[in-house]
């Protein structure tokens, strides 16, 4: 009975080191398998990112003036550039608006509209009836038919308007970068609309010199690439919930989004991609917008990339280069 017990336990405990030894196989197998597929999904993420490339298309001669922001009128088929002409702050009235060409860089019109101080972001309206214009304290709205200024709306508290965007019921937007507010224009009030209809929508020290705006209408989200404080740039990109306005950073700054002085803000039709411009590194990135990497898609090799535009369909971004006095357009190959 004792060499059967021996035998019994003997068998058991081999059978234990068997089922130990092979749960470690599995074990380290899983993990191999785990470590696999993250890798493999961090190279797919990659990948993505570095699929989008450019190829230059144009760029105008050097007869823009600080040119700061641009857009894109599909009704015309006409760009639209503001060009600060002198300090970004000064009440001068050297600043105006001029039309290029879409197709080829050519001026159209130097200056168009005339008597600003210094235009920096601007914006059309849904119907593409109106421009927006931020002109250090006022949005000035434009009508594009007639060329005439109609109204200045002055923002209560305001000291240096940068980027405006329109969502999809014609509201508009509008980042002060001095005073870390947004503001926002109700325009659905009609002809009542008046200079008290622009009021502060939010301000919070998070948004860090906001600057460039985009909105993702399809996840009701305000997307604000910042600048910084004005004497020492340096932000990241934060996501406003537009419903209850909670703020949240875009990835982890430097490492899956960009860090710098961030200046304008696009997408891709889908919003998967975001364009983003950094102006005294004079570069543009490409951020997945789910937060996975970003990466370098042009080096201008200049500072001064400005508040960029893009063409809708053409898969083309247009960036305003303000130390050099040009605009130069790219096409997105993917």
């Amino acid at each position: 009975m004792i060499p059967n017990r021996r035998l019994s336990q003997k068998s058991s405990f081999t059978t234990f080191l068997l089922i130990v030894a092979v749960s470690v196989i599995l074990s380290f197998s899983g993990i191999s398998i785990n470590l696999t597929n993250n890798i493999n999904a961090q190279a797919q993420e990659q990948q993505q990112v570095e699929q989008t490339q450019v190829n230059k298309l144009w760029e105008t001669p050097a007869n823009l003036k600080d040119p700061e922001s641009v857009a894109y009128e599909s009704k015309q088929q006409v760009l639209f550039v503001s060009n600060i002409n002198g300090q970004p702050d000064q009440k001068d009235q050297n600043g105006f608006i001029s039309k290029v060409s879409p197709s080829n860089g050519s001026i159209i019109e130097l200056n168009w509209i005339t008597t600003l101080n210094a235009p920096k972001g601007i914006a059309i309206s849904n119907d593409n009836s109106i421009l927006y214009v931020a002109d250090i304290t006022d949005l000035v709205q434009i009508d594009i038919d007639s060329g005439k200024i109609i109204k200045r709306f002055n923002a209560p508290g305001s000291s240096f308007l940068n980027d405006v965007v329109a969502d999809n019921q014609g509201n508009i937007y509008v980042s002060d970068t001095d005073t870390n507010t947004i503001y926002k224009l109700d325009t659905n009030l009609g002809n009542n609309t008046s200079s008290s209809d622009i009021q502060a929508w939010l301000q919070n020290p998070q948004l860090n010199g906001p600057n460039g705006l985009h909105i993702d209408n399809n996840k009701n989200k305000l997307i604000v690439v910042s600048f910084g404080p004005l004497s020492k740039p340096g932000g990241g990109i934060e996501v406003i919930d537009m419903k209850n306005k909670t703020i949240t950073s875009l990835g982890e700054q430097g490492t899956t989004s960009p860090f710098g002085g961030l200046d304008g803000i696009e997408s891709d039709t889908s919003n998967t991609h975001y364009y983003v411009t950094d102006n005294p590194a004079g570069k543009v990135y490409v951020v997945n917008a789910d937060e996975t990497g970003y990466q370098t898609l042009v080096d201008l090799h200049t500072q001064g990339a400005a508040d960029l535009g893009s063409i809708p369909g053409q898969s083309t971004i247009i960036i305003p280069l303000m130390q050099d006095n040009k605009l130069v357009a790219y096409k997105l190959v993917e």
